[in-house]
């Protein structure tokens, strides 16, 4: 098939889990390094939060402003967009990861 433009690729689909303790707030690393805190998408116990403001990226960890909650693989990172390349999910995200 003939594209205009770049050539698609794709790369094998990945979620980064963590388990808070209530007092790290640093996690990783990440799969794969961000390009930017607007590229990951982070959800702690099914809710998501908002880069730049509930947390940070730096080089390829999340530095929460708050530690998560204690709990078990209850932080996940997905659709990590790294440079040109985006992976992505829905429905993931409903509580218990």
């Amino acid at each position: 098939m003939a594209y205009i433009g770049n050539q698609v690729t794709s790369v094998p689909f990945t979620i980064d889990l963590f388990s808070g303790d209530g007092s790290t707030t640093f996690f990783g690393p990440l799969v794969r390094s961000p390009a930017t805190v607007a590229s990951v998408a982070v959800h702690v116990n099914g809710l998501y939060k908002t880069p730049g403001v509930d947390y940070t990226v730096n080089s390829n960890y999340i530095s929460f402003t708050v530690a998560p909650a204690v709990g078990t693989n209850n932080i996940a990172n997905a659709g990590t967009i790294t440079g040109t390349t985006i992976t992505a999910t829905t429905g993931i995200f409903g509580g218990t990861y």
